[in-house]
């Protein structure tokens, strides 16, 4: 057994920041107990800080632990906090990040690897109206 804490301090940006994110956004790796199963790991977004609209093939979760962000999707935006849970089907058209006033953390369940995520989507209204 292992006992992790989710802490806005670590993480690093990560290797695709600047084609798929805006802002500032780190990435605190945590163990998965699951072999050949999701990844696991917080993503921490400075005040708006967010994903460019993807699709993930398998889906994704996300556990906002702590600030004020916004989830958007092919249905609209939708403003999240601690506590919310956000279930992405798969190749479900979203983005995801930190309001343009206040950071926000989530932690992720996602397969990672080759062709698991498609960024090369539609970006819908994503652009428009957000600071």
């Amino acid at each position: 057994m292992r006992f992790e804490h989710v802490d806005s301090t670590q993480g690093k940006p990560p290797a695709e920041l600047p084609l798929h994110f805006q802002g500032e956004a780190r990435l605190q790796p945590l163990p998965s107990p699951f072999a050949d199963g999701p990844s696991i790991f917080a993503v921490h977004f400075e005040a708006g800080g967010r994903t460019r609209p993807h699709r993930h093939r398998f889906g994704q979760v996300l556990h906002v632990t702590s600030g004020q962000g916004i989830v958007g999707g092919e249905s609209g935006r939708r403003a999240v906090g601690p506590g919310d849970i956000v279930i992405v089907m798969p190749d479900e058209w979203h983005w995801h990040g930190a309001s343009p006033t206040s950071p926000m953390t989530h932690v992720t369940v996602q397969m990672t690897g080759p062709d698991s995520v498609d960024w090369d989507v539609d970006q819908g209204d994503w652009a428009a109206d957000y600071e």
